[in-house]
């Protein structure tokens, strides 16, 4: 079942949006007993990948020059305050994702590739790429974390976006 609507009232909303604002992170909003309740506060390190499955037009989100001192796209721009701590990378090529006459999977076979760099197979149940890099990522940092790996996409579910048929 799902709940499509949540009745808030403004005011309850309004109250406890001011405690929120007004408080720092306070020992008792962290759970008792926990690595989190016993330790300093430390940044963790995060990686986001950004695939582009119908490309992306030249200056929008890679750098206009390569090299430390690049200039950020107006795109990525709210990284700047980062840029010690930022590194993009595009222009990546992945031969994997090229459609081949004996297994035709065209641009579904190039979305499965993003992260693993590996073909997926079809004489398999399912099309087995191997651990990702962002799952090895998270193998190694994510212990660091509450949620060591979060996916996110953007596509109507109802239209079956996730479920083609070559099972990409």
């Amino acid at each position: 079942m799902f709940v499509t609507k949540k009745y808030l009232p403004r005011r309850t909303f309004l109250r406890g949006a001011g405690v929120t604002l007004a408080l720092p992170l306070l020992d008792a909003m962290l759970p008792a007993m926990t690595a989190f309740a016993q330790t300093a506060a430390v940044g963790v390190k995060r990686f986001v990948g950004v695939w582009h499955p119908h490309g992306a037009a030249p200056g929008y989100w890679s750098p206009l020059e390569e090299g430390p001192g690049f200039e950020f796209s107006f795109i990525t721009k709210p990284l700047e305050p980062f840029r010690d701590r930022t590194v993009l990378i595009s222009g990546l090529d992945s031969s994997a994702a090229i459609s081949t006459p004996e297994e035709p999977g065209g641009n579904h076979a190039r979305g499965a590739v993003f992260l693993s760099g590996t073909r997926p197979r079809r004489d398999a149940v399912s099309p087995y790429l191997g651990v990702t890099i962002d799952q090895l990522i998270a193998q190694k940092h994510g212990r660091d974390t509450l949620l060591p790996s979060i996916q996110l996409g953007i596509e109507d579910a109802s239209h079956n976006s996730g479920n083609c048929n070559w099972g990409y």
